[in-house]
């Protein structure tokens, strides 16, 4: 029994020393993702309120509009995202981040342009900015695979996923600092926050605490650009471990569509019909990872009082990447041998139940425990989905099988908006009292919806694993 959990130690110290001997590569991909990932987040946990207030859009068309863009950063990974894989990692980053750059500066410039102006400015921002994340997150996947063996790719997807949730929490830190400062002296109030000069700077030029998270935004996704450019070298790019053929072999002559659409759906994940049906089950419970930007923050904003209203980054960019920072490493370390269909029901259970906590009305330490127990069931399960998804890619393709795991993502971003405003609306009014709001109704009717994942698979699981890959 000793000998066992010595070895048992000694495997999961060992997952993370051997990241150290990767190559320098790696860890530049990593830090691009990772680091546009904040801004990512950052602009996206403020969108809803940005739009519905900020330009007057009201929280319906805010609701649909957050959903489209969501929604189009999956889609176009099918598309854009596969297609920009042959170019290569290096030039595909770059192409990546500086296309959001551009998408960025429209975003933050839309507030001074008028409303048809701002219409414009925010639809072409949303197709920019999802098309470069579009690019970026399977690229940066596809250069996870590369730069690691099959000894160290676990930890890698795992490194990758939770020092992005790290950069959440940065960020989190950031616009809790910015946004009600900044608010507070457009108002001519005291800012009450430490930075006076950075503080001034951005209250000059933004016309409230939200748009100065966004131009932030701007910076954060411009200096990675530069930072990157600078370090990822073509004889750090050379240096793969497991080299992908999208980008080495020879261009192919562009195929007919029709042709070129039975390509990619024939002989693919698309032919194993049980495989389908495992990664459309977690569509549910995936609406509730929509409902952290689409209905969260205007939740507490709207509901809760004035001094955890202006702390409502520390809730939301805060407590779930904290816990998935620290948990998916430790938790990939732990259950990499566990089977990834038990992790995916266990996983999602855990993500589902907490939400009837926030069933009973607005409670701050009943949201903070639904937070904690809600990141410990993504823990277990996020960052192995995607690795399986990677992993069953052959080369060239990783895009693809990512693209298509992420169907049920698309599906869960493009519908949940399409709902979550009206509910918003609805059950959690603005400017309305909160004993006049009926929050608790609203988290039922969605821990209702998320509770069908798990329990969808549990009841399917000896057909669905009676035909799955059970390497991983």
């Amino acid at each position: 029994m000793a000998d066992a959990v010595a070895s048992r130690l000694t495997d999961f110290w060992e997952s993370f020393r051997d990241l150290l001997k990767l190559p320098r590569a790696f860890w530049y991909v990593v830090g691009a993702f990772v680091v546009e990932c904040m801004a990512y987040f950052g602009v996206l946990t403020l969108m809803t309120t940005y739009l519905s207030s900020d330009l007057g859009w009201g929280d319906a068309r805010a609701g649909i509009t957050v959903s489209v863009f969501t929604m189009l950063v999956t889609l176009f990974m099918l598309g854009v995202g596969s297609y920009a894989e042959r170019f290569g990692l290096r030039r595909a980053i770059l192409f990546a981040l500086g296309i959001s750059v551009l998408g960025r500066v429209l975003y933050s410039s839309a507030a001074g342009l008028g409303s048809t102006g701002a219409a414009v400015a925010v639809i072409a921002s949303v197709v920019v900015v999802a098309m470069g994340s579009s690019i970026l997150q399977p690229v940066c996947y596809s250069g996870v695979k590369q730069y690691t063996d099959l000894k160290t790719n676990s930890m890698g997807y795992g490194l990758i996923y939770a020092l992005m949730n790290l950069g959440i929490v940065g960020i989190g830190a950031l616009s809790a600092w910015l946004r009600p400062a900044v608010q507070n002296l457009k108002e001519g109030k005291p800012s009450g926050a430490p930075g006076e000069a950075v503080l001034t700077f951005f209250s000059r030029f933004s016309g409230t605490g939200v748009q100065a998270v966004n131009w932030a935004c701007v910076g954060i996704t411009a200096l990675t650009f530069i930072l990157f450019l600078m370090l990822m070298t073509r004889r750090a790019e050379a240096a793969k471990v497991r080299p992908d053929t999208a980008s080495d072999s020879p261009a192919k002559p562009t195929l007919p569509l029709g042709q070129r659409l039975k390509e990619f759906f024939a002989g693919g994940p698309f032919s194993n019909p049980r495989f389908i049906f495992f990664i459309f089950m977690l569509l549910p419970v995936r609406t509730l990872f929509a409902h952290q930007w689409l209905t969260m923050p205007q939740y507490i904003l709207r509901a809760y009082p004035q001094g955890v209203a202006d702390r409502m980054e520390w809730l939301v960019n805060w407590i779930n990447p904290a816990i998935i920072f620290v948990g998916v490493p430790v938790a990939t370390a732990l259950t990499r041998r566990v089977n990834v269909y038990t992790m995916m029901v266990l996983g999602s259970l855990v993500s589902a139940l907490p939400t009837f906590l926030l069933a009973g009305g607005p409670s701050l330490g009943l949201l903070i425990t639904y937070l904690v127990i809600f990141s410990i069931g993504e823990a277990l399960w996020s960052a192995r989905f995607l690795e399986y998804a990677s992993e069953l890619a052959p080369p060239g393709r990783i895009a693809q099988y990512m693209g298509l795991a992420n169907i049920p993502w698309l599906l869960a971003k493009g519908t949940t908006g399409l709902y979550s405003g009206w509910m918003l609306s609805r059950f959690c009014p603005p400017d309305t009292p909160p004993e006049q709001m009926h929050t608790g109704a609203l988290w039922f009717i969605y821990g209702c919806i998320a509770l069908s994942s798990p329990l969808g698979l549990w009841l399917a699981r000896k057909w669905v694993q009676s035909g799955l890959d059970h390497r991983r």
